[in-house]
């Protein structure tokens, strides 16, 4: 049996290796800081997204609370995730192309930005394609048990987003069009194993059903336009994100293969599965595009089954340059997201988007922290992820969003544990919005502002509004 190319393999530990090192380098996303704090609250689900992310954080900060543990997630499931790319094109195209699915699934920048910053998107990503390897013994190659394992992991992914759902109907498609599969639809194991992706999947229909169905109304109206206006701009934008999002020297050739393609993909049940779930992901979101702003990794888990076609064309016609270019301009990319100290240019440091989420947050925190925090202090923010990067860097112990805040988020069901009324705190925000201090009003009979916080270096320039409140 072939193995993996040296090259390739060596490209693959480095990158990964990379990450490794330098994740530490970078302070926590407010996303990132979010999830650490569902982690140390598990529940069965959360008022945002299902528990997944929460419970692999648990599991990777056992030993420590550093940034480098809850970024472990991150590395481990973007791995796990380009491992799977890998065995599932082996099985299907032989290792030449799997070799290439390895190389383009490094170029592929959604990907790497999952190694980097832990969100729902990376245990999506992983059991996206475990459930993919799975369904390709299953469906193509009708091992029964992977069928089953197919329900299993498909029930995680729904753990991880809600959007796991989409990969249903591109597999529904892909029987419908296959003369040489379409008799499983008629097989008992496809309808059972739907059933165990529910079973898997039921700790957050529970949670629904004891929170009035929050977190599955959020996401819809989140994800769907409450008015139907065609905005073909929006459509533009979607389709310019999600080619350069995915790496143009990934996105345009895949397109290319699937028009080329087109005549063979329906007695091609390899062809079949992979284009399936692929065209159905992106159209979807191309079609509530022109509703609605359609962020670019949503669409992310179809490429997942576009790399593996698109690295089988590339071994059949041997052609090297895309792939050679597309992780040519990653690789050139990697050092300078992962060490802009050393490799960006001063002049060019505070250009960089949104660098003010990873850095220069955990001094504002130390400052709060030393000058204004008394003993019996409850803490207050004003939406969930100042709260939360003030949970992790002041390390005083739980933080509050008052549940009459927008974006009080998972925080409004932790209210519980609050007193009222509220007899000392100290309230922070990286805004300071005068309908805040209105809201503050229904709580507090005193309000006094107290010196701004900041801190700025040649990247950023960061400050907190602070406030002394008492009753």
């Amino acid at each position: 049996m072939q193995r993996m190319n040296l090259k390739v393999l060596l490209l693959f530990v480095l990158v990964v290796f990379t990450h490794i090192m330098f994740n530490q380098n970078l302070q926590l996303h407010f996303d990132e800081a979010y999830y650490w704090v569902w982690s140390k609250n598990l529940q069965l689900s959360y008022y945002d997204h299902p528990p997944m992310i929460a419970y692999l954080i648990r599991l990777t900060t056992l030993l420590s609370d550093q940034a480098f543990f809850i970024r472990l997630t991150a590395v481990i499931c973007s791995t796990v995730t380009i491992i799977m790319i890998y065995l599932s094109t082996k099985r299907l195209f032989g290792q030449k192309a799997a070799d290439i699915s390895i190389i383009m699934a490094l170029a592929w920048p959604i990907l790497e930005g999952d190694f980097f910053i832990t969100t729902i998107d990376c245990p999506l990503m992983m059991f996206w394609s475990i459930t993919l390897y799975f369904l390709i013994q299953g469906l193509l190659f009708e091992k029964k048990s992977a069928i089953y394992a197919a329900g299993v992991a498909l029930g995680c992914a729904l753990l991880s987003k809600y959007t796991a759902i989409l990969i249903l109907p591109g597999v529904l498609i892909f029987l419908l069009l296959s003369p040489q599969k379409r008799h499983l639809l008629f097989k008992k194991d496809v309808y059972l194993a739907l059933l165990l992706a529910l079973l898997v999947f039921s700790p957050v229909i529970i949670w629904n059903y004891q929170h009035d169905w929050a977190s599955f109304a959020f996401q819809f109206h989140h994800g769907v336009a409450s008015e139907r206006q065609i905005n073909l701009a929006g459509l533009w934008d979607y389709i310019g994100a999600t080619i350069g999002a995915a790496n143009p020297f990934i996105s345009l050739p895949l397109l290319t293969f699937i028009f080329i393609k087109r005549k063979q993909l329906i007695h091609n049940p390899k062809y079949l599965l992979l284009v399936s779930i692929f065209v159905f992901v992106v159209l979807f979101f191309a079609y509530n595009s022109l509703y609605k702003f359609m962020e670019a990794n949503w669409v992310a888990p179809a490429f997942i089954g576009g790399i593996i076609f698109l690295a089988a064309c590339l071994a059949e016609y041997n052609i090297k340059w895309t792939y050679r270019v597309a992780i040519t301009l990653v690789l050139i990319l990697l050092p300078i997201v992962k060490m802009p100290r050393t490799f960006v240019p001063r002049e060019y440091r505070s250009k960089i988007p949104a660098i003010n989420a990873f850095m220069g947050n955990a001094q504002l925190y130390n400052q709060i922290n030393n000058n204004y925090l008394q003993a019996d202090d409850i803490i207050l923010a004003c939406d969930y992820g100042n709260a939360s990067r003030g949970w992790y860097y002041l390390n005083r112990g739980r933080t509050y969003v008052l549940s009459n805040f927008k974006y009080s988020n998972s925080y409004s069901d932790w209210n519980k544990n609050l007193s009222l009324p509220i007899k000392n705190a100290v309230y922070f925000c990286d805004g300071n919005d005068p309908i805040y201090q209105e809201q503050l009003k229904a709580y507090f009979k005193n309000i006094e502002a107290l010196p701004t916080v900041g801190y700025r270096d040649s990247f950023v320039n960061n400050k907190l509004y602070v406030y002394r409140l008492s009753n």
